[in-house]
């Protein structure tokens, strides 16, 4: 749905909203949060990662009227109440989409909207990944064949990083088809097919490979049906991204050895496990260089190597303050991934131990921190 129209028709909520939704795009913020409380209803926005405090708070006599007004420019059943709903609307005004779902809850029923810049760039050199890390992720387009996992939690980045990588693609010398629970971005040069309740990632899948593709993205590997023909798609020639729920990258072969997934066909197939994480990004101009005192509490996740030891003056944390640029001294949020490559992927399948890796999470966030670019102290909150 499109929010636009004649405001005379509409309810005196319609620029509530629409100023909302701007507020948040201007702030950076991922989402934007319609709760309804017992005294009426909080919108607070996700920046940087974090909830906010609310924007802006309304009585209680504006519930209604208010939650009506977002379910109908949302595209969502006004009539329909007590039962979750999906639904999507774009603002052309401002070049955003925003994914909507309501929830019911305790108060009364409870909207998300997860924007979608429009305008966004999905240029792999744009992530802001280290170099090292890159150069690893710019081999995969050169696949012939294969799987790739991605695994994170829920808004890890792990879309942003999948759409990058396609888009490093040739599109115009290869069919890529993509398979999307939804679709959030709709880029050119790509085959991109909604999967919904009429239609699984499975039965889509089995589709899709009788349509001549060169690369296919699954959107997320679910269940065992869809595992095994992922596997069956690169044995047979195909490169096949996808993500899949797990904590680590050993954790994604462990996954899939649950799912039903041979280890031969694992070892022979698999081309890069890897778990992504996001890590807010120090400002520049407000950051501040480690004391002696954290990197010595630190010294155990710090002393990987004696390059690290060599750099540790480099460290930095946030100093606690704000900027113009900056929001509490962070001004964004950095993809850090854990690689397991073909030969590290047949280590761990002989159960050799999770040590041998070579990139880490902490490995990929101390080259991040050796620049300047992350706090030091969230080496901890890294499993």
């Amino acid at each position: 749905m499109s929010f636009e129209g004649n405001k005379l028709e509409v309810s005196p909520y319609y620029d509530l909203y629409f100023d909302a939704v701007r507020a948040a795009h201007e702030a950076g913020a991922s989402d934007i949060h319609f709760e309804p409380t017992r005294d009426g209803v909080a919108i607070r926005f996700r920046i940087i990662g974090d909830m906010d405090l609310p924007w802006k708070v309304l009585g209680l006599d504006h519930r209604q009227g208010f939650f009506n007004e977002i379910k109908r420019l949302s595209g969502l059943i006004i009539a329909v109440s007590g039962r979750p709903q999906d639904g999507r609307v774009s603002f052309p005004n401002l070049k955003l989409d925003a994914r909507v779902n309501l929830l019911p809850t305790l108060h009364g029923e409870k909207i998300v909207l997860r924007l979608l810049d429009l305008q966004r760039d999905f240029k792999i050199d744009a992530l802001g990944i280290h170099m090292s890390t890159l150069e690893i992720l710019k081999d995969i387009p050169r696949l012939k064949n294969g799987v790739v996992l991605i695994s994170g939690p829920t808004g890890s980045g792990k879309t942003t990083t999948l759409y990058s990588l396609l888009c490093s693609i040739d599109r115009t010398a290869k069919n890529i088809i993509t398979l999307e629970d939804p679709v959030e971005y709709g880029l050119s040069g790509l085959n991109q097919v909604p999967i919904d309740k009429k239609v699984s990632f499975g039965t889509a899948l089995r589709s899709v490979l009788r349509q001549d593709p060169d690369v296919i993205l699954v959107g997320e590997i679910r269940d065992e049906e869809t595992a095994s023909l992922c596997f069956k798609a690169a044995q047979t020639g195909h490169l096949v991204l996808s993500t899949i729920h797990a904590n680590s990258a050993a954790g994604v072969i462990d996954r899939l050895v649950n799912l039903g997934v041979e280890k031969f066909t694992i070892a022979e197939n698999l081309r890069l496990s890897v778990a992504q994480r996001l890590v807010k990004t120090l400002c520049p101009g407000c950051r501040e260089t480690a004391s002696k005192d954290i990197l010595l509490d630190l010294s155990s996740d710090i002393f990987l190597c004696q390059e690290d030891a060599a750099t540790v003056g480099m460290f930095k944390v946030n100093g606690g303050r704000s900027c113009e640029y900056c929001r509490n001294g962070f001004i964004g949020r950095v993809p850090i991934l854990e690689i397991m490559k073909s030969e590290e992927v047949i280590h761990h399948l002989r159960g050799a131990e999770r040590g041998h890796l070579k990139r880490s999470l902490k490995r990929s966030f101390l080259e991040s921190a050796t620049l300047g670019q992350v706090d030091i102290r969230e080496v901890k909150d890294l499993a």
